[in-house]
Protein backbone atom coordinates (compact mmCIF):
# COMPACT_ATOMS: atom_id res chain seq x y z
CA UNK A 1 0.00 0.00 0.00
CA UNK A 2 2.98 2.40 0.19
CA UNK A 3 4.33 1.89 -2.64
CA UNK A 4 1.10 2.97 -4.59
CA UNK A 5 1.10 5.92 -2.43
CA UNK A 6 4.49 7.23 -2.68
CA UNK A 7 3.92 6.69 -6.61
CA UNK A 8 0.78 8.98 -6.21
CA UNK A 9 2.62 11.41 -4.26
CA UNK A 10 5.93 10.98 -7.25
CA UNK A 11 2.86 11.49 -10.10
CA UNK A 12 1.78 14.97 -8.30
CA UNK A 13 5.04 15.79 -7.47
CA UNK A 14 5.45 15.79 -11.24
CA UNK A 15 2.75 17.57 -12.25
CA UNK A 16 3.47 20.38 -9.56
CA UNK A 17 6.93 20.32 -11.90
CA UNK A 18 5.18 20.55 -14.97
CA UNK A 19 3.39 23.43 -13.86
CA UNK A 20 6.12 25.73 -12.60
CA UNK A 21 8.64 24.81 -15.77
CA UNK A 22 6.09 26.03 -17.98
CA UNK A 23 5.24 29.29 -15.78
CA UNK A 24 8.74 29.88 -15.97
CA UNK A 25 9.38 29.15 -19.61
CA UNK A 26 6.69 31.71 -20.47
CA UNK A 27 8.23 34.60 -18.46
CA UNK A 28 11.12 33.89 -20.04
CA UNK A 29 10.17 33.95 -23.73
CA UNK A 30 7.98 37.02 -22.30
CA UNK A 31 10.74 38.80 -21.17
CA UNK A 32 12.91 37.91 -24.32
CA UNK A 33 10.11 39.09 -27.17
CA UNK A 34 9.94 42.01 -25.05
CA UNK A 35 14.20 42.62 -25.29
CA UNK A 36 13.91 41.75 -28.93
CA UNK A 37 10.77 43.83 -30.12
CA UNK A 38 12.54 47.37 -28.28
CA UNK A 39 14.16 49.00 -31.00
CA UNK A 40 17.46 50.43 -30.36
CA UNK A 41 15.82 53.93 -31.06
CA UNK A 42 13.54 53.55 -28.11
CA UNK A 43 16.38 51.78 -26.09
CA UNK A 44 18.25 55.50 -26.60
CA UNK A 45 15.58 57.36 -25.69
CA UNK A 46 14.12 55.42 -22.68
CA UNK A 47 17.58 54.61 -20.71
CA UNK A 48 18.50 58.42 -20.44
CA UNK A 49 15.32 59.28 -19.37
CA UNK A 50 15.11 56.40 -16.75
CA UNK A 51 18.11 57.87 -14.84
CA UNK A 52 16.78 61.48 -14.76
CA UNK A 53 13.54 59.55 -13.44
CA UNK A 54 15.42 58.46 -10.86
CA UNK A 55 17.68 61.13 -9.70
CA UNK A 56 14.33 63.64 -9.78
CA UNK A 57 12.28 60.54 -7.82
CA UNK A 58 15.03 60.65 -5.09
CA UNK A 59 15.27 64.14 -4.55
CA UNK A 60 11.26 64.64 -4.29
CA UNK A 61 10.19 61.18 -2.24
CA UNK A 62 9.07 59.41 -5.14
CA UNK A 63 9.31 55.85 -5.90
CA UNK A 64 10.40 56.06 -9.80
CA UNK A 65 8.59 53.16 -11.89
CA UNK A 66 9.13 53.15 -15.86
CA UNK A 67 9.47 55.76 -18.67
CA UNK A 68 8.03 55.36 -22.29
CA UNK A 69 10.43 54.68 -25.23
CA UNK A 70 8.96 56.74 -27.84
CA UNK A 71 8.91 60.79 -28.35
CA UNK A 72 5.69 61.56 -29.65
CA UNK A 73 5.89 65.19 -30.08
CA UNK A 74 9.83 65.09 -30.99
CA UNK A 75 10.38 67.56 -27.70
CA UNK A 76 12.66 66.00 -25.98
CA UNK A 77 10.61 65.20 -23.31
CA UNK A 78 9.40 60.93 -22.84
CA UNK A 79 6.42 60.12 -20.12
CA UNK A 80 6.77 58.67 -17.02
CA UNK A 81 5.30 57.35 -13.87
CA UNK A 82 6.50 57.23 -10.21
CA UNK A 83 4.46 57.11 -7.01
CA UNK A 84 4.47 59.10 -4.12
CA UNK A 85 4.11 58.12 -0.49
CA UNK A 86 0.10 57.81 -0.33
CA UNK A 87 0.48 55.51 -3.53
CA UNK A 88 -0.85 57.78 -5.86
CA UNK A 89 0.76 57.85 -9.37
CA UNK A 90 2.56 61.32 -10.42
CA UNK A 91 2.83 61.50 -14.49
CA UNK A 92 6.08 63.28 -15.17
CA UNK A 93 8.05 64.65 -18.50
CA UNK A 94 11.13 63.88 -18.26
CA UNK A 95 14.25 64.27 -20.89
CA UNK A 96 16.74 61.96 -22.79
CA UNK A 97 18.74 64.28 -24.35
CA UNK A 98 21.67 66.81 -23.66
CA UNK A 99 19.29 69.83 -23.59
CA UNK A 100 16.73 68.34 -21.16
CA UNK A 101 18.24 66.88 -18.03
CA UNK A 102 15.24 67.23 -15.75
CA UNK A 103 12.07 66.00 -15.62
CA UNK A 104 8.73 68.45 -14.41
CA UNK A 105 5.84 66.85 -13.02
CA UNK A 106 2.27 66.60 -15.10
CA UNK A 107 -0.68 64.95 -13.38
CA UNK A 108 -1.31 63.05 -10.14
CA UNK A 109 -3.78 60.28 -10.71
CA UNK A 110 -5.22 57.80 -7.65
CA UNK A 111 -3.60 54.59 -7.78
CA UNK A 112 -3.41 52.49 -10.69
Amino acid sequence: MSSKFKQKQHRGFALIDLIIGVIIFTIIVIIALHNLLETPESREIRRPAVRNLRTFSHGNKLNALKCEGQDKDKNGLVFCKAKDRQGKTVILQCGYDQRHQYCTTQAIENGE
